[in-house]
């Protein structure tokens, strides 16, 4: 008789995994350069100081901007070095033509230099403002030269009180009444030609005539606003009259001569009154 074999038991079953690692610590590193290891507690391993400095040894305390350890320049944005300002090129010529008395060439750089510097984020600002400067300098010099030498000409050329008298500076050579005289319009001619005009006859072609001399009075020279207003009662229509018919001379002008403080000093008194035409020469005498 067969009795049936008993069954076999199941095998031992194995505990579930636990649902998380256990901790293992990290094995030891060496410490950064420059850094001294942390201790840790007794029988446990060492471990580094924290990382709370950059690698290169340079700390980079914050706000203050990173330190590129390669020597490179610091990247601006999308990552485009930053450029050095540069020096506006007009303001620099704007400087050298205002030192030079470029006065034209000053002004017109100094004022593009100001308005390219501050859209190109350049420098030069100082150096465009003094060349505006200097050239506005340069043109008060220039004006006032122009000034003082258009008075001086005036002194030295002909000068009338009024349209009618026009006057020269005085005669040294001493004039008379019924004297013919050439060299007076002659402005090619010398200054002092002019001023002293010789006499020449009547009977030649000539520019003028003398029809009064009057003598200024006094050891001391009275000043020229009042010797040529001597000059200009005594040369009068009236004696011009006097000494040649109306219709000889209306188409004539009055001039006259007087003496300048440094003629004075020679002992000329004269203040000499002339007839000219200044359009054709004048033939013969005028006198009455």
């Amino acid at each position: 008789m067969t009795y049936p074999s008993a069954p076999e038991p199941d095998p031992p079953r194995q505990p579930a995994p636990p649902p998380y690692q256990p901790y293992e610590p990290y094995p030891p590193q060496p410490p950064v350069s420059g850094q001294p290891p942390v201790s840790g507690p007794p029988g446990q391993p060492q471990y580094a100081a924290p990382y709370s400095e950059n690698p290169y040894g340079q700390p980079n305390p914050y706000g203050q901007p990173a330190q590129n350890p390669y020597g490179q320049p610091v990247q601006g944005a999308y990552g485009q070095p930053l450029q050095p300002q540069t020096t506006n090129g007009f303001a620099i010529a704007s400087l050298i033509f205002g030192i030079l008395g470029g006065i034209l060439f000053g002004v017109v750089f100094g004022i593009v230099a100001l308005v390219q510097i501050p859209k190109r984020n350049q420098k030069g600002k100082g150096m465009a403002v003094t060349g505006l400067v200097l050239s506005v300098a340069w043109l008060l010099v220039c004006g006032a030269g122009l000034a003082i030498g258009a008075l001086s000409s005036d002194d030295d050329s002909t000068n009338g009180p009024s349209s009618l008298l026009p006057s020269l500076p005085s005669a040294t050579k001493e004039l008379k009444v019924g004297d013919c005289i050439n060299g007076l319009l002659a402005l090619d001619l010398d200054k002092e030609l002019r001023r002293n005009p010789p006499a020449v006859s009547c009977a030649e072609p000539h520019e003028g005539e003398v029809f009064r001399v009057v003598k200024v009075t006094g050891t001391s020279f009275p000043g020229t606003t009042e010797i040529e207003n001597q000059a200009e009662a005594g040369c009068s229509g009236e004696a011009l009259s006097a000494y040649a018919p109306d219709d000889k001379t209306q188409d004539l002008s009055i001039y006259y001569l007087y003496p300048t403080s440094s003629s004075w000093t020679f002992g000329d008194r004269d203040i000499t009154c002339l007839v000219v035409n200044e359009k054709d020469k004048l033939t013969g005498s005028l006198r009455r």
